[in-house]
């Protein structure tokens, strides 16, 4: 079975903005489009992509690149009572909080991120990888 991934807004700034961890990010969503991962998002981190994505970006290459990952990554979204479970948690940043929170939630087996603050928060029930990382880990299994 595959492994569940949950990518964090910052993983996915790295692939679409083509900045330094791109590489390793993108070899994992090349595992994703071909079936071998499962890739999750929450709607949260599409629109939070966007923002950014249409500063460097026309409109169009914006939905584009949108359309293109919504081919391959599932959508999912936390209830109000994991919302409010996400605001207790020992993060500082409510965004990563939610996010870790979607990851537990929805069960995945991996939380990657570029976030060197959010990687420290990783747990035996929540590993929180960068793609590097997560990458090394898979190909010694």
């Amino acid at each position: 079975m595959a492994y569940k991934i949950y990518f964090d807004v910052n993983a996915l700034l790295d692939l679409t903005l083509l900045r330094n961890n791109h590489n390793d990010i993108e070899i994992v969503i090349k595992e994703v489009e071909k079936g071998t991962l499962r890739g999750f998002v929450c709607g949260a981190t599409i629109h939070t992509i966007s923002y950014f994505l249409i500063k460097k970006y026309n409109i169009d290459k914006t939905k584009q690149i949108l359309l293109n990952l919504l081919s391959f990554i599932s959508i999912v979204d936390l209830p109000k009572e994991d919302i409010q479970k996400a605001l207790f948690m020992n993060l500082k940043d409510i965004e990563d909080a939610i996010q870790v929170q979607t990851a537990l939630t929805y069960k995945m087996d991996y939380f990657l991120t570029s976030d060197k603050q959010l990687i420290k928060a990783s747990s035996e029930t929540m590993p929180i990888l960068n793609a590097s990382s997560f990458l090394k880990r898979i190909s010694a299994n």
